[in-house]
């Protein structure tokens, strides 16, 4: 077990933190909006990414372009989905070629692994945090159709409890799983009830081996 500060190669080089457990499962944690002080080292990040560590999954967490040492500048979504899947790259090569792949995001973090999950060949499910409802369209999330485990916050403005409701309802997922929290957007003193969710919902890699 040991953490690597990483370089990602793709359209522009990203810096990440490789957090090494089993080669059985990675999951790759994207941060919150990159022009309001979102980056790798976020609370809800660390929380997600201490959640699945503890399920003894291989976590990457990464800064989007132009965050921290990462080059380039803020690309709109579309560009950081080019670094989620670049990202996807490299974690796939720190791993079993039959390893078990998540997503996961924080906020705008959510927002882009909804919209590179149907880019993806393989994906076994999405860890989802304050998805931002209120400022982004959700149609490709209300259309995924694999494993999903959702977070929400009781007080949030940014991604609303009632739209996070209205969505999970109807989301034709084969799994999926809710929590919704008694706090903000931001989930200041409530981060181990994120962690602990993952714990209490997440299979464990031992599980997903005896069901294949």
């Amino acid at each position: 077990m040991s953490i690597k500060r990483v370089v990602i190669d793709g359209a522009c080089k990203l810096e990440g933190a490789l957090n090494e457990h089993s080669k059985r499962g990675g999951v790759l944690i994207c941060h919150p909006h990159p022009l309001y002080g979102g980056d790798m080292h976020n609370n809800v990040v660390h929380a997600i990414e201490e959640g699945f560590i503890r399920k003894d999954f291989t976590t990457l967490r990464f800064n989007f372009r132009g965050v921290g040492s990462s080059e380039g500048s803020y690309g709109e979504g579309k560009g950081e989905v080019e670094d989620l899947m670049s990202a996807v790259v490299f974690l796939k090569g720190q791993i079993d070629s039959d390893a078990s792949i998540l997503l996961a995001g924080y906020s705008f973090g959510a927002w882009i692994c909804s919209m590179a999950a149907p880019k993806m060949e393989r994906l076994n499910g999405l860890f989802l945090v304050s998805y931002p409802f209120a400022f982004y369209e959700s149609d490709t999330l209300k259309n995924y159709e694999g494993t999903i485990f959702m977070v929400g916050g009781k007080y949030d403005d940014i991604g609303p409890v009632s739209q996070l409701m209205d969505v999970y309802k109807t989301m034709p997922a084969i799994q999926k799983s809710l929590k919704i929290i008694p706090t903000d957007h931001f989930y200041g003193g409530k981060e181990g009830e994120i962690t602990d969710f993952i714990k209490e919902v997440v299979p464990s890699l031992e599980k997903r081996d005896r069901s294949t």
